[in-house]
């Protein structure tokens, strides 16, 4: 598991996700293990609060070594896009908030590290996104040559060493319960369509379609607890 090094009003934590179900996460906080329940709401059709709590806002990509001046805004930790604040072509200053993210229950602001211009916005809300996505890039006088390399589709998972993914297959992003199935086999999409509906930390995200093509095979169904990963769709070559 990585280790997510968070600062939180001036104190430094070392976090790592040990375990994580709809009912309950395992957490180990420098060093020490906390079991977190997950509590089922009770009480239905409560309002929520317009305002609510958040975190700290937090510098992108503060625990996987990014260049804050690459132009690229990446996700500090795995969760699910709650709010965009700007929109492409939008003019920024260093510390406004752009993004705010959900994870473990928790709001965070994500704020623009440098002045610029929002060049392109790469999620959508409601989409789930792992450690070091890449969700928005930004240009301006600070900004250093551009990266070589692709951004990742929005919703699809990055191929890595272990885990290799490939257009033919649309994967888990991270670990939770398939709510909604808005496909079938045979059914011809478009890539950015919603194909699934993913709880995950409490909250229904969005899963896109990576490609625009036919479905061969659905190889979850609704209720399934699906790990990050795992396989959820597959599409004909």
């Amino acid at each position: 598991m990585k280790t997510y090094k968070l600062l939180i009003n001036n104190e430094h934590f070392e976090a790592r996700i040990v375990e994580y179900s709809p009912t309950h996460a395992k957490i180990n906080l420098n060093g020490t293990d906390y079991l977190v329940q997950i509590e089922e709401d009770k009480i239905p059709n409560i309002p929520k609060l317009v305002v609510q709590e958040k975190a700290v806002p937090l510098a992108p990509a503060f625990s996987s070594g990014a260049d804050l001046y690459s132009g690229e805004i990446r996700a500090p930790l795995p969760g699910v896009i709650v709010t965009i604040l700007v929109s492409e072509r939008q003019e920024v200053k260093k510390g406004q908030a752009i993004i705010i993210i959900e994870a473990m229950k928790m709001q965070s602001e994500i704020a623009s590290p440098v002045d610029g211009k929002i060049d392109k916005i790469l999620v959508k809300e409601r989409a789930p996104v792992k450690e070091g996505d890449l969700l928005m890039t930004i240009t301006g006088a600070e900004i250093k040559a551009p990266s070589a390399s692709k951004p990742p589709k929005p919703g699809f998972v990055e191929p890595t060493e272990k885990k290799a993914v490939t257009d033919k297959i649309l994967r888990a992003p991270l670990p939770g319960t398939i709510m909604d199935i808005k496909v079938q086999v045979n059914d011809y999409v478009n890539e950015g369509e919603t194909v699934l509906i993913l709880e995950a930390m409490k909250m229904e995200s969005d899963i896109y379609s990576p490609r625009t093509g036919k479905i061969s095979k659905i190889y979850v169904q609704k209720g399934d607890l699906v790990q990050d990963n795992d396989r959820l769709i597959e599409f004909e070559d």
